[in-house]
């Protein structure tokens, strides 16, 4: 079946973060996403995957000096929410560096899809294929939601993002508002900003 593709103009106007709770977004998207993937304090699962350019890439040569922030994503080739979530922190990626860490986005887009967006975009934060989800997989992060393997989104993850140390131990998470619930927040990503000001106060 073919992909569905969503219009591009979509990337100009959606936003990324949540707004209108009384609780701290922060600390909602790491409530929420507590019980999804590895815990924090435990050792993520090893990454060995194939960035835009066709290079195999591990958590080890992926990891500045503080650890790297690992964004998994659901498609760079049809989700505008994934696509200006992965500009955003592109362009934030200077102060990522500045605080010793890496980044990374994984989706299940075979790497020409990623080749393409990141020529596109001019990306400059690695892209990894995880081309029939196994690495999705070894994090518990498939979305149940789309069993039939005919379907465009079988095998994508819940879009989350982990702060990993230099050995591979997650130190926070984010996920999108818990009151979307796990099928239907999608369209709400952690603001670059708030992951910064987390990795400041670890």
């Amino acid at each position: 079946m073919l992909r569905s593709i969503l219009p591009a103009l979509l990337l100009i106007a959606l936003p990324l973060s949540a707004c209108g709770s009384n609780s701290d977004p922060v600390e909602q998207s790491q409530a929420a996403a507590a019980d999804l993937g590895p815990a924090i304090g435990s050792i993520a699962p090893d990454i060995r995957l194939m960035d835009a350019s066709g290079t195999e890439r591990t958590l080890a040569d992926l990891a500045e000096e503080n650890g790297t922030v690992v964004f998994f994503n659901r498609s760079l080739d049809w989700c505008p929410y994934c696509q200006r979530q992965a500009i955003e922190v592109d362009e934030a990626a200077d102060g990522f560096a500045a605080r010793g860490y890496g980044l990374v986005f994984i989706t299940y887009d075979p790497v020409d899809v990623l080749a393409m967006f990141a020529e596109r975009r001019g990306m400059m934060v690695p892209l990894l294929s995880d081309e029939g989800s196994a690495t999705i997989d070894a994090f518990d992060l498939r979305d149940p939601m789309y069993d039939d393997p005919e379907h465009y989104a079988y095998g994508v993850p819940y879009p989350i993002a982990f702060v990993l140390n230099t050995d591979g131990v997650v130190q926070a998470k984010f996920w999108h508002e818990p009151g979307f619930g796990q099928d239907g927040g999608y369209q709400i990503r952690i603001d670059v900003t708030d992951v910064l000001n987390t990795i400041d106060a670890l």
